[in-house]
């Protein structure tokens, strides 16, 4: 009578791992994010033309908060990333530029076809009202460096560079931060994860299109942003970056 317990408790037992084992089963996504300068892949310290206005300007850094990554489908969504940090900038430096961009693999994602995917540009609100100090020191948003103490914000996007205004060469800081400058993103897109597969998804952000996507920046009159009084400028570039990421 115990050896029948027993053996029945070891095959139910195994029929739990069995089942636990078949539920854990996932695959992977990777976002693939590629700059561009209009048809032009966009290359760190390489010369492009400013929109409308002709200047030269080249990039020296870009990188920002990607938050809330989000996979959609009719059998629920998927919410894959609450927060991270993405620096683009090596990925586009030569001479050994990616030849797929910035790779961003998330693991562990459900078997399904999904239909779109989303994600915020910036820190969402909740975690925006904090300060560095209030997260741990492994905690991306314990970084001073990215945060705004005068706007009580953290800097969501941030693209840097230099522009050649009347001759000369000068920097250009366009940072995006406070809470009216969050955009959400939406991606429709057929995105199939295959167990133990690894499904690709390429993002490409125009970054002429930040400049002169829903109206025009004149990159003459600011270079540089990091003032309150400035935010109507955030809006009209946050505005624009949503039509330069697809």
């Amino acid at each position: 009578m115990n050896f029948n317990k027993g053996f029945f408790w070891i095959v139910l037992v195994s029929m739990v791992l069995i089942s636990c084992k078949k539920e854990e089963k996932t695959g992977d996504l990777n976002l693939r994010f590629s700059l561009k300068y209009g048809n032009m892949p966009l290359e760190m310290f390489k010369n492009y033309t400013y929109p409308t206005s002709g200047e030269l300007l080249q990039f020296t850094r870009l990188s920002f908060f990607i938050s809330n990554i989000t996979i959609r489908s009719k059998d629920g969504d998927v919410n894959l990333k609450v927060l991270d940090y993405l620096d683009l900038t090596n990925a586009h430096t030569g001479p050994n530029i990616a030849p797929n961009g910035f790779e961003y693999v998330i693991k562990g994602v459900l078997p399904r076809t999904y239909t779109s995917l989303d994600f915020g540009i910036g820190v969402p609100k909740e975690m925006n009202a904090k300060q560095p100090k209030d997260y741990k020191s492994s905690d991306i948003l314990s970084s001073t460096a990215e945060y705004w103490s005068g706007w009580k914000s953290y800097i969501f996007f941030r693209p840097e560079g230099n522009v050649v205004i009347n001759g000369e060469q000068v920097g250009f800081a366009l940072h995006l931060g406070s809470d009216s400058a969050y955009r959400t993103i939406n991606i429709p897109k057929t995105i199939t994860i295959a167990e133990n597969g690894i499904t690709n998804v390429d993002i490409v952000i125009d970054m002429e299109k930040f400049f002169n996507g829903n109206s025009y920046f004149d990159i003459n009159d600011t270079q540089q942003i990091h003032a309150q009084s400035q935010n109507l400028l955030v809006i009209k570039l946050a505005d624009n970056l949503t039509t330069a990421i697809k």
